[in-house]
């Protein structure tokens, strides 16, 4: 199977300081196929880069849900 490297910028509105930033890191990291998280507490954006073949947008999506920081589709 090959590798489909992708990057998406979602907004976060609900991240409010860096341990909310580390709490993001730590979950969507976590998932297989996940290559890089930034999520930066002054813009309220989270950029992430993964492999589509092992893990889907909307599983990052939930897994940032389920942390307690809903997203959404960045400017």
């Amino acid at each position: 199977m090959s590798s489909t490297i992708e990057e998406v910028t979602l907004t976060a509105p609900d991240i409010s300081c860096g341990h909310c930033v580390l709490t993001i890191r730590e979950e969507v990291g976590a998932l297989p196929g996940v290559i890089g998280v930034d999520a930066n507490e002054s813009t309220k954006m989270v950029d992430i880069s993964f492999d589509s073949s092992k893990v889907t947008l909307v599983q990052i999506e939930a897994a940032l849900a389920e942390a307690g920081y809903p997203a959404a589709p960045g400017m």
